[in-house]
């Protein structure tokens, strides 16, 4: 299989996560009628921030999905942000979101923990 072969099967791929995303974000209609003891009270609210944070992470990844979409689109999908060369299909299949080289993304790491 060829570079553009395999990159059309994660192009693929994140049309169907995206169009699962937008399902799930379009049914996530809660019930905020917490009524109860103090224990029930206390279930509904940890049960509502982990849904928020769900949400939170899926609207992220959501996010993250439109612009490798939009770099397919501009025919940028798969190249390093920062040294300009394309990321090896291994990577991108294990990592359809990420937009650095290892080596970009290692140097940024090791500039973090700098600070």
């Amino acid at each position: 299989m060829t570079r553009s072969d395999r990159l059309e099967k994660l192009k693929n791929l994140l049309l169907t996560r995206r169009d699962e995303l937008r399902r799930r974000s379009g049914s996530n209609c809660q019930n905020d009628s917490a009524i109860g003891d103090a224990a029930d009270i206390a279930q509904y609210n940890v049960s509502s921030d982990l849904n928020s944070h769900l949400q939170s992470m899926e609207a992220d990844e959501l996010g993250e999905i439109e612009l490798a979409l939009h770099k397919f689109n501009e025919g940028t999908y798969g190249v390093c942000e920062v040294t300009g060369r394309p990321i090896p299909i291994a990577r991108l299949e294990a990592m359809p979101l990420t937009r650095y080289s290892v080596e970009a993304q290692r140097e940024a790491e090791r500039q973090a923990t700098a600070w």
